[in-house]
């Protein structure tokens, strides 16, 4: 079995259960919720476990995604912060997305890369100066003909 088979295969079940869980979601109006809190305690406390649970991932995983699209994620303590602090979420995903737009039209040749990194720049850009007794330093190798180049 190949990896797109693989990728599908696991793509339909995750979809599967997505679709599962929103619709078991949708069947539990609000009042539901309350009139269970009130009826049973037990599943009010897991309500609230299941509610910090969900509110810690989700904060976690903003957070890496800001890291990866170089915006500051917000932080959330409550429900009623995801409300107020929304426009810090579409910020974090809007330039997710328009990373990974810009990945695909590099990948598919629409746009070219401005800086294409070649393993010489890579090496001469990381390489320390070399440094020899009695001389400055210098980024030409011994007995090499090339130009000294400067790190930036």
């Amino acid at each position: 079995m190949d990896a797109s088979q693989d990728f599908k295969s696991l793509q339909e079940k995750i979809q599967s259960s997505l679709v599962a869980t929103t619709r078991s979601a949708n069947g539990l109006a609000n009042e539901d919720l309350a009139f269970q809190r009130t009826a049973n305690p037990t599943a009010g406390a897991r309500l609230d476990a299941t509610n910090d649970r969900l509110l810690r991932l989700a904060g976690d995983l903003l957070k890496s995604a800001g890291k990866f699209a170089g915006q500051a994620a917000p932080t959330f303590e409550d429900a009623d912060d995801v409300d107020i602090g929304w426009r810090g979420v579409v910020d974090v995903v809007d330039s997710l997305l328009e990373k990974a737009d810009t990945c695909l039209d590099e990948y598919t040749g629409l746009i070219k890369r401005k800086n294409v990194p070649t393993a010489e720049s890579v090496s001469l850009s990381i390489a320390p100066p070399l440094m020899l007794p009695g001389r400055p330093p210098s980024n030409k190798l011994p007995g090499s003909n090339a130009e000294e180049v400067k790190n930036e």
